[in-house]
Formats: C-alpha cells, structure tokens, sequence
C-alpha cells in the first residue's frame, strides 16, 4: 500500500465523515476505502475510528494523525507550489462551490472571464441549492448567503447586496405598477420557499406579507417565471442585471428599500492554495465594484 494514497483516503473519510462519500470524491470502491484505512490501523498499530451503524468517531489517536496529515499535506502542497510561484502568471486548479442559487450564473460568468485571463488556471464549479449538502463536496472555495462556521474553515465578508422587486413589461402593462411596498398585496408575487423569510418581503423596515401562485426553491426558476411575467420577484440585483439589460425585468418601488444582505467566502486554509484563492475573490470584488453593484 502506498503510504500517501492512504492517509489521503484517511483524510477524505475525515472530512466527509463517510466511506462512501470519500470513495465517490476519489474515484475509487469504498472497499478500497476500507482495505486503506485498515492498512493504516495496522501498520500504526492503533485504531483510527470508532465504527457504528449511524456515525464514525474520531479516535484519539485518530485526531492525532488528521492533524499530522494535514500538516503533511501542506508541506507537499508547498513543494509543488515552488515553481509555479517562480511564474508570473497563476497556475492550479481551484474548486468553487456555490450554495448561491440566484448568483450561480453571475459567479460562473466571473469565473469564466478569470481562467480566461489567467490560462493556467483550471476551474470546477459545483452548483448547490443548500448548505444541507455541503459538506458531502470537496472543494476549496464556496460562496454562501449564511456563514458557515467549521473547523478548518475560513469564513469572511466578501461584499453586501441589496434586494430589489422586479417584473416583466407585460406583467405590469396587465396588472399596474405598484407605487408603494404595500400595493404588492395586490399582486402575484413569486415565493423563493428556500430561505426562511419565504412570503415575508422586507422593505423600507416594514414585513410585507406578499402571495402568489408560483413557488420554487430556485431563484433561477423564479426569475424565469417573472421573466415570462407570471409576477414579481425580489432579488438582488447583479442576479438578474442581464434579464434587466435585455429588457426581459424591470425594477418597480424604486424609492423602496430592502436591508442589506452579506455573501460570505467560505474556503480551506490550504497554504499552496491560497494565493490562488485570494486573487480569485479580489477579482470577484473588482468586479462587483466595476459594475456598480455595490461601492466597495
């Protein structure tokens, strides 16, 4: 057995806190999971994990070696990373997560235009519609709505938005413009059953109970919807700057105002990774800032 390969699987059923789930990330058969971390047991002659039906525990001596593991890996991570630092230009691959359903297309787009700038980057993202699957993905950085406080994780601000109603031109032709956050009583408006507010629309500091006949727990098809004008949505704006630049959405109860909401960067303090994740996030700032979404 190779040495490497094992603690790494060992590290992978750590962080997962699954077999399967760690065979499913490295592309192996959870009994070669299994045989690896009996392999290790063995050969350390100690016993990493307390096994049940429902959980895997952490021995003592199993913390011990994650946190030597780590360690190792960093160190490894820091070898590789040598020549490439000596380059002028970036170079790795980074694994974004997005739980942000209504930004899943604006950070693809930005992330799209970075590893365009920056040839030696490779770039994975992975589109989640909840933190409830969070942890069952590796990855290196995660843009998120909530902050996710985990060992070994960083959490920070990235940058703030504001919520906006927003309808289609045939919507409104139909139904009128509302002039005031309580007119919204009066209208369709489409319901994100994802988050906890729901029904519950804050503007101007006042709770509009709003109703609608249309319902998802994707922003994405929420905006469709609006789109098409079966009623109005609220979102931030930089999720559907492109509907409003084609004319598809239009901003109503301008002089209404939403409390802001903070998008959180979520990574792993992997040194050899780090530089690589920063320039990426200072890149989605300068771009946030260029496009007038919020003045950082």
């Amino acid at each position: 057995m190779n040495l490497i390969e094992c603690l790494k699987s060992f590290t992978t059923v750590v962080e997962n806190n699954s077999f399967s789930a760690a065979s499913r990330l490295l592309n192996v058969s959870p009994s070669k999971v299994s045989k690896q971390i009996n392999w290790l047991e063995d050969e350390l002659k100690m016993k990493l994990f307390i096994r049940s039906t429902k959980q895997l525990i952490l021995t003592d001596a199993g913390k011990t070696l994650y946190e030597k593991a780590g360690n190792l890996f960093e160190e490894i991570g820091d070898i590789q990373s040598i020549s490439q630092n000596k380059k002028s230009h970036l170079q790795g691959k980074i694994s974004l997560y997005l739980t942000v359903s209504p930004a899943i297309t604006f950070f693809t787009s930005l992330g799209i235009e970075f590893i365009k700038l920056h040839p030696g980057v490779s770039l994975e993202i992975i589109a989640g519609s909840d933190h409830a699957s969070f942890f069952q993905h590796s990855f290196d950085l995660s843009i998120s709505f909530e902050p996710i406080r985990y060992p070994n994780l960083v959490c920070k601000k990235l940058f703030s938005v504001q919520r906006n109603v927003y309808g289609s031109e045939a919507y409104l032709n139909r139904n009128g413009n509302p002039e005031t956050a309580e007119d919204l009583n009066q209208h369709n408006c489409l319901i994100n059953t994802l988050y906890g507010l729901q029904n519950k629309w804050i503007l101007n500091n006042k709770i509009i109970h709003v109703q609608g006949n249309f319902q998802s727990n994707n922003a994405c098809i929420l905006k469709q919807a609006a789109a098409a004008g079966i009623g109005l949505i609220w979102a931030p704006h930089f999720t559907v700057m492109e509907e409003v630049e084609k004319g598809l959405l239009v901003p109503v109860l301008g002089n209404e105002t939403s409390p802001e909401i903070m998008l959180y960067a979520i990574y792993k303090n992997h040194k050899h990774k780090l530089n690589l994740i920063n320039e990426l996030l200072a890149f989605f700032c300068n771009k946030v800032s260029e496009l007038g979404i919020i003045d950082l």
